[in-house]
Order: C-alpha cells, then structure tokens, then sequence
C-alpha cells in the first residue's frame, strides 16, 4: 500500500510538473510502470474536430511505450478502422475498462485482430482509460500486459480510474488549450496578411479570440478602458465590422464573408 502512495504521488508531481506535452507523455508512461506494472502502453490523442458528442472519432497523433510497439497500434488502426473506432466510442466518457473482464480468453487471443496486430508481442490483457473533458475526448490511454504477467486485478483498474480527475485536467491543458492557442494565432494571422494592424492592435484581437473580457484585456494591456475602445473602433473599421460578435467570427470561420473586401 505505501509502494502504491508513493509511485501515485511521484507519477502526479511529474504530470504537474511538466514542461510541455513531450514532457508529459514521456513521465506518465514511465511513472505508470511504477505504479501499474505492465509491458506495453499507447497514448492516442483524438483531433478536436471529430471529438463531438454523437460524430465519429479520429486519432490524430498516437505514442507508444515502447516504441517497437507503435507497430502493433498502427497496424490496428490502419487495418480495423471499426475495430478502433468502437473502441474510441467505448471511452466518450472517462471510465477504465479491463479487456479479460469484458471477453473470455479463448475469444480475445483467437480474434483476426489479436493474431495480426498484438500476437507478437504476446499481448494478454489490456486495461483502456478514456481522458476525456465533458463530451469532448481528449485521448485514450492503454496498458498492455504479456502472458507472463497475467491479467489485470481489481486494485489495477481503481488506481488507473483514479488518475483520471488529474489526466482529464492536464490533457485538457496541454491538448485543447495547445489547439485554441493554434487556431487563434492562425486566425490572427491571416487577419494581419490581409489588413495592416498595429502591433497594439494586434494583441487585443489575440485575445479576444481567447475569450478574454475587456477587464482582463485592460489589465493584461495596462490600458484604460476608453483607451481600449478607441482601438476597438479602429478594428471594427478597418474590418469593416461593426461588434465584437463579428469580430469572434473570424476564429470560427476564418475571416470569410465579413466584408474584408472594403478594408483599409
């Protein structure tokens, strides 16, 4: 039990701890050996654009723990795309999920799929937790265990499960916020491309695109409040706009229709 505490708390100070997302993935699978012993493990990160309640599901990035073992995963997910996708589907909502509880033995290691991608790694049993924010999934994170090793417990499934409050957290930092910081430096972009703002200018639409209110705004800015107006006026013209609604449009719909046409 003190093993357990002490690998739980050295995984969660690393996953708080680290810099970026390459930094992360490489702590937690290392740290999750120490607390759920295990062979093999995947991280699949989902794009935001399918992970939408009721839509299909698309991997965009995936990482593996070893990396000969990317070769397993890939195989799966180019060869049973409907395999993959139900199992995707299985994790809308965080809950972790132990294969030997779900599929007896004989069927789970005479399956097409078992034989073709996992079978050389001699793969046993696997234990899946969903990452997930609301409705929306962030990633499913695997851990696969050989013959030798035997099948998951009880105690396995409840440590994993109660990681999830802190990965979903995380996750969510790392992959959604790292995708809105994307989108909004894009659309930022192609909006300066277009019309010339000044570097002021700039900022402030940054951060409207990130939801910001004009208090935070002014205080980010150290500006006043009419100061920040006055700079609103000059976008709205020079976008030939005329409310921040129209503004936000551009983040959504990439500075289509909105009357570019006649800026200056």
């Amino acid at each position: 039990m003190m093993d357990n505490f002490l690998a739980y708390d050295n995984l969660l100070y690393s996953l708080y701890t680290a810099i970026d997302f390459e930094d992360l993935k490489g702590k937690l699978l290392c740290h999750l050996e120490e607390l759920i012993p295990h062979q093999y493990s995947s991280i699949l990160l989902i794009d935001p654009n399918y992970s939408r309640k009721g839509g299909s599901l698309k991997v965009s990035e995936f990482f593996c723990k070893p990396s000969e073992f990317m070769e397993a995963e890939k195989t799966y997910m180019e060869k049973y795309p409907e395999a993959m996708n139900r199992r995707l589907n299985i994790s809308r909502e965080t809950v972790s999920v132990r294969e030997s509880s779900l599929m007896p033995e004989a069927e789970r290691l005479h399956s097409k799929v078992y034989q073709e991608c996992y079978r050389r790694f001699d793969i046993y049993d696997t234990l899946q937790l969903s990452i997930a924010s609301g409705d929306d999934l962030l990633a499913v994170l695997t851990l696969f265990r050989t013959r030798a090793a035997g099948a998951f417990a009880d105690e396995d499934v409840y440590l994993l499960k109660a990681l999830s409050k802190h990965l979903n957290t995380i996750f969510y930092k790392h992959c959604r916020e790292r995708d809105t910081a994307a989108s909004v430096s894009g659309a930022v972009e192609m909006i300066t491309k277009k019309v010339h703002m000044t570097p002021k200018e700039t900022e402030i639409l940054t951060l409207i695109f990130l939801t910001k209110s004009n208090l935070e705004i002014c205080d980010e800015l150290g500006i006043k409040e009419h100061t920040l107006q006055k700079h609103f006026q000059n976008i709205y013209r020079k976008l030939n706009i005329s409310s921040r609604w129209e503004l936000l449009r551009f983040a959504h719909d990439g500075a289509q229709g909105l009357g570019m046409g006649q800026a200056s």
